[in-house]
């Protein structure tokens, strides 16, 4: 079977095509990107990173060496303080053994890089710099205002403590911790708030009575907060006032105030009251004095009542407080949640994790059909074509998956295969030779079946390598997974001459593999479609790898 032919200079103008808008689409991604050889030069390098670096351009031109450039930027003050020839060496290592972790670099100017470099599988090493100064800021505005925020929660007058809606701590304050002398792992955030309840339940806090019951009441009053405050007295004489709001953001914060004072007062003035009255039926020549203790008495209950009302009004102000800064607390965190690191990560895969984009990538073609096929096709009975390429593709389908190769496509007998594309594979070139034996050896057995059967078919391959343009083709509801280049061609041409036997393969290819195999030269081949002759080899074997 032969595929349709491109033309070969259509074939270059697409190529240049594609480098075009290879061109256009890294100098306009948003981050600065160099990409340098295994000898350190630089092969490219796009716009954004020309701007970002205020160097002389020479020094970014295509075959520079990198560290030439990384020494300017030290000499310069670009990394700070400290030896050039140390500051350029730890950057010159990173280079050479990237651990496709990122780090950041802090510029004379104050900005901020992320930077993360990832060997690639042609070798070298592409380096990206994302500027994330904006997200730095971002983070220290927010660092700055939690901590603002901490410190008022921390030094109001009263206890605070903020729940989710599954009741689990978010936040308590200091004097929260101060108030209630119980275990600090009980006050850990993400702890229930139950847990803090029951603890206080068994432990006497709310009198004599049923722990559970205690417990079930409180945490009926967490989850629907009434807006009333209400009144608790600790074992140790102490009187607290609760309020309980539900904020917008979900949850619930709940204010307690020490009274003690306040009820303190509240009871010493009942008894002077009381005492007052027992002086004015006791003795009548103490009024006097007795009107002056009363005025004394409502002195002190007017300030009570100034302090009640300060009281309330701070607290109305503290909640009004919490509820912004919590709600801000939960927008800054959707904030910080977007601007992940792995941003850099994700510039760098591209279109990796799909494998219908369509890409360029460097892969190893393999076409085979069989010798005499369409002469078996013409004499022999449907069902028998049928039970050979049965046989046959069976054959081919073991082969092509115990080597990891994708099928491109299988067409009566011939198919094609591809190697190093959607999955990256080591040495492409030698593992589509492996199978290519694999494949000969196997057809060769069935080979012998069929002439018992009175059928003459042979077997040939052809193998090249190059890069190529993979995608989808074809229209909603039937797209075809495939492969167009000059790489295909080569190979489906070097499979039409292929001998019985024979596995056929370009000089790219005998190259990669040449220490790897046993191979007899062919000599040059005129191959339609291909301006020069192609020197082609003839595989015997793959040689046995050295024991280790």
């Amino acid at each position: 079977m032969t595929p349709p032919l491109s033309d070969a200079p259509a074939a270059a103008d697409q190529r240049v095509d594609w480098e075009h808008h290879l061109q256009v689409a890294l100098d306009n991604m948003p981050g600065a990107l160099v990409y340098t050889n295994d000898d350190l030069d630089i092969v490219f390098c796009n716009e954004r990173f020309k701007e970002v670096y205020d160097v002389p351009r020479e020094l970014l031109q295509s075959g520079r060496p990198y560290p030439a450039f990384l020494r300017y930027l030290a000499e310069h003050g670009y990394y700070g303080a400290g030896n050039v020839d140390a500051l350029v060496d730890k950057r010159v290592r990173s280079l050479r053994n990237p651990s496709g972790e990122s780090f950041e670099d802090h510029t004379p100017d104050g900005r901020w890089l992320r930077i993360l470099r990832r060997r690639v599988a042609t070798g070298g090493v592409v380096t990206v710099m994302t500027d994330v100064t904006e997200q730095k800021l971002a983070e220290r505005d927010l660092a700055v205002k939690e901590g603002q925020l901490h410190v008022a929660l921390d030094n109001m007058p009263g206890a605070l403590v903020y729940t989710d809606r599954n009741l689990d701590i978010v936040f308590c304050n200091d004097r929260f911790r101060e108030m209630y002398i119980v275990p600090a792992e009980l006050l850990q955030p993400g702890r229930p708030y139950p847990d803090f309840l029951r603890y206080l339940a068994e432990n006497g806090y709310y009198g004599e009575g049923d722990a559970a019951e205690q417990v079930a009441r409180r945490v009926d009053s967490l989850r629907n907060p009434t807006g009333k405050s209400f009144e608790d007295r600790a074992p140790d004489g102490r009187w607290f006032r609760i309020l309980r709001r539900r904020v917008s953001t979900g949850g619930t914060v709940t204010v307690m105030t020490d009274v003690t004072e306040q009820k303190n007062a509240e009871r010493d003035l009942i008894e002077a009251t009381r005492r007052t009255e027992d002086a004015n039926r006791q003795i009548t020549e103490k009024n006097r004095m007795l009107e002056a203790l009363n005025g004394a008495i409502r002195d002190k209950n007017a300030q009570l009542e100034e302090q009640a009302a300060q009281i309330a009004e701070w607290n109305a102000r503290l909640e009004a407080r919490v509820t912004e800064q919590v709600a801000k607390i939960g927008q800054m965190s959707k904030l910080t949640r977007f601007l992940s690191p792995r941003v850099s990560d994700l510039i760098m895969s591209g279109d990796a994790d799909d494998p219908l984009k369509t890409r360029r990538r460097d892969i190893t073609v393999v076409f085979v059909d069989l010798r005499g096929f369409t002469g078996f096709t013409e004499t022999a009975e449907p069902e028998e074509v049928m039970g050979v390429l049965r046989e046959y593709h069976a054959e081919l389908g073991h082969a092509i998956v115990g080597h990891d190769g994708t099928i491109e496509h299988f067409a009566g007998d011939g198919a094609m295969i591809l190697f190093n594309d959607p999955v990256p594979i080591e040495n492409h070139e030698l593992q589509a030779i492996r199978m290519a034996v694999a494949m000969r050896d196997a057809v060769a057995a069935l080979a012998q079946g069929w002439r018992k059967r009175g059928h003459a078919l042979g077997f040939g391959v052809g193998v090249a390598g190059g890069y190529a343009t993979i995608g989808t083709i074809g229209f909603e509801g039937r797209l075809d997974y495939t492969a167009i280049g000059t790489v295909t061609n080569l190979a489906a041409r070097l499979c039409g001459e292929a001998k019985d036997n024979q596995i056929l393969i370009s000089p790219r290819i005998f190259s990669k593999a040449e220490a790897s195999i046993e191979a007899e030269p062919i000599g040059e081949l005129t191959l339609k479609g291909f301006n020069r002759p192609v020197f082609a080899h003839n595989v015997l074997a793959v040689r046995a790898a050295p024991a280790r």
